[in-house]
């Protein structure tokens, strides 16, 4: 969410109504029956300028919420890049090891918080255009709402597959009870809110409003949706201009991406989830905590997870992005000169969100007190999405697909591919799209795409010597707790 509005975001919240899955429900009966005195009503709110951005900030704040912990279960310990070491509990174990079912609560974290988030976009965009404000800021905070609905069902679409389109607000119980909608229906609304987002969105922003989604941050995510559906003609000619357009640039130091000092600032950066728990304490991010190898000097480090053997074996000498990088080797030797060992993980330990150049990061860590962002878009990926579309068919720009390729590789400290026959150049970017994007949300999602779930999540069992069992299905099961108050919910084959 925006960095300064912290005030207006908290009473966005409070006019959205409830939308959700289980653990919601008995929380918004009382809600969705208001008496005059308790809750601000939406007949009440929906008046002025400020009410329409207080709205749309209580959308950025269930966002950030929805990607707090559950989200990147299911993108990245779920994927074949990390394995939980003695110290994680049971439930990522159970996602490491690929033997979760439908009862598993994390699951039920994107979906209701996702809804949560849908239903408040759905009441931004009902509301807004009866509110009589300046034209442009009405457009914006209508763009920022399209946005956003548009993330929610796009990760919703590709964690579910069919799944409950709602399009407007949901003010009774019984709005909840919604069968599954085609997957291509769901597309159309993501592609509609993105094309109606990008004219509606700036280019940029400053001083409070930095932080909110753009033009180009909307013009990546429907780049990334086209390369979803294979469209790749639509999804090179849809990322090009961002190429072009000197907005972007990859940062010098692929590090200063998750650099607390640079964050929403460096050129690379397209949109971020802010968490700021310096500013607001207790609504930090956790995942340095959790990837930290255990008593890492400093404050909290627990020591949850480790980087795969095949992950570490990919990054060749010299790769900024490896030892120092993605992961440290023990003995490791930190900025403030410390030497750290470690027994849990055994083996190499994740580096990537620990800022050394933070005093808090550094000196003070502590829960949800964490100030590194979730980054959504950042132009490498810009960039390696448009190589992939044009290697598989689409259009290509001012630039070709190894270019594009070899910026990334380029900047990381490697040379050029070397490659341009297409089987090959497949090959690399692929190769490439691990090396760079590690526990950033998209491991999983890529290998789906690829039709290569089944495939690596059985090379990770072998290699870790889990029972060999492979993936159920390409999509997660639909969490059994929506199915037990849905009727209109079925399951996806292939789990109980």
């Amino acid at each position: 969410m925006p960095a300064l509005n912290r005030t207006n975001a908290l009473r966005g919240v409070a006019v959205g109504v409830c939308l959700a899955g289980a653990a919601l429900i008995a929380s918004c009966d009382n809600f969705l029956d208001p008496k005059p005195n308790d809750v601000l009503a939406p007949e009440n709110f929906y008046k002025s300028s400020s009410d329409a951005v207080a709205a749309v900030n209580g959308v950025y704040e269930a966002t950030k919420w929805n990607h707090f912990l559950s989200f990147w279960y299911m993108t990245d310990v779920a994927s074949d890049d990390i394995w939980a070491s003695p110290n994680f509990g049971s439930d990522g174990h159970r996602f490491d090891e690929y033997t979760f079912n439908a009862s598993e609560g994390t699951l039920a974290g994107p979906w209701g918080g996702s809804y949560s988030a849908i239903n408040r976009a759905n009441a931004v965009i009902d509301h807004v255009p009866g509110i009589t404000m300046d034209a442009t800021l009405k457009a914006r905070v209508l763009g920022e709402a399209r946005y956003l609905r548009a993330l929610a069902y796009f990760e919703l679409v590709r964690f579910y597959g069919d799944v409950p389109l709602i399009e407007h607000e949901v003010k009774s119980l019984s709005g909840l009870n919604v069968s599954r909608t085609p997957q291509p229906q769901v597309y159309a609304l993501i592609i509609s809110d993105l094309q109606a987002a990008i004219p509606a969105l700036p280019a940029s922003y400053s001083g409070d409003d930095l932080g909110r989604v753009t033009s180009g941050a909307a013009r990546t995510l429907l780049g990334k949706v086209y390369l979803n559906q294979k469209s790749y003609t639509a999804a090179s000619t849809t990322l090009a201009p961002l190429i072009t357009s000197g907005r972007y640039q990859l940062n010098a130091v692929w590090k200063d991406n998750f650099t607390i000092g640079k964050e929403l600032t460096n050129p690379e950066s397209i949109w971020e989830i802010n968490y700021d728990g310096v500013a607001d304490p207790g609504a930090g991010s956790v995942m340095n905590l959790f990837s930290l190898p255990s008593a890492y000097p400093g404050g909290d480090a627990y020591g949850l997870m480790g980087v795969t053997q095949s992950l570490v074996n990919l990054y060749p000498a010299g790769d900024q992005r490896g030892n120092h990088g993605t992961f440290m080797l023990r003995p490791y030797t930190d900025k403030l000169n410390r030497t750290v060992n470690w027994s849990v993980p055994n083996g190499a330990a994740f580096d990537k969100y620990l800022d050394e150049n933070s005093t808090q990061n550094m000196t003070a860590r502590a829960w949800a007190a964490q100030s590194n962002n979730w980054i959504i878009s950042r132009f490498a990926d810009v960039l390696l999405m448009y190589a992939e579309a044009v290697n598989e068919g689409g259009t290509p720009g001012t630039m070709s697909a190894v270019t594009a390729l070899d910026s990334v590789r380029h900047r990381a400290g490697l040379p050029s591919v070397g490659v341009t026959a297409q089987a090959a150049l497949r090959d690399s970017i692929r190769t490439e799209r691990r090396r760079e994007f590690v526990f950033e949300g998209n491991r999983w999602f890529d290998l789906q795409r690829w039709g290569t779930l089944d495939a690596a999540i059985r090379a990770k069992q072998a290699e870790r010597g889990y029972a060999v069992i492979g993936v159920p299905s390409i999509y997660y099961p639909i969490p059994q707790s929506e199915l037990d108050i849905n009727p209109n919910l079925t399951q996806n084959p292939g789990w109980k």
